[in-house]
C-alpha cells in the first residue's frame, strides 16, 4: 500500500516550498476557513481540515490559506532497451533493477 493510500506524510509544504517536481502531494492542510482552488475546483477550506486529493500543479494556484502534505517522488527507472543487446527491467517484487 502507498503512503497517500494510508495517510502517511512525510513532508508539509507551504506556499514558498511546494515542489512539484520532487514531491507528489496528496493531501490539502486548511489553514483558514475560506475557499481555495485545487486542480481546477473550488473548494472549501475550514480551518484545520484535511482534504485527500491527489493534487495537480496546473490548475492550483499557490496560496498562503493552506499547506500540502506529500511524499518524495519515487524514483523510477528506464526499463526496455539500453543499448546493444542490453535490457533492463524492474522486479515489481523488489524494486531491484535486472540487467540481461
Amino acid at each position: 500500500m502507498n503512503t497517500f493510500q494510508n495517510g502517511t506524510f512525510s513532508v508539509l509544504h507551504n506556499s514558498g516550498t511546494i515542489d512539484f517536481t520532487n514531491y507528489v502531494y496528496s493531501a490539502v492542510y486548511c489553514n483558514a476557513t475560506t475557499s481555495i482552488v485545487v486542480n481546477n475546483t473550488p473548494v472549501n477550506c475550514q480551518q484545520g481540515q484535511t482534504i485527500p486529493i491527489i493534487v495537480k500543479e496546473a490548475g492550483t494556484p499557490l496560496s498562503p490559506d493552506y499547506l500540502l502534505l506529500g511524499n518524495p517522488k519515487p524514483v523510477l527507472h528506464e526499463t526496455g532497451k539500453i543499448s546493444g543487446d542490453t535490457y533492463q527491467y524492474v522486479d515489481i517484487k523488489t524494486g531491484n533493477i535486472i540487467r540481461t
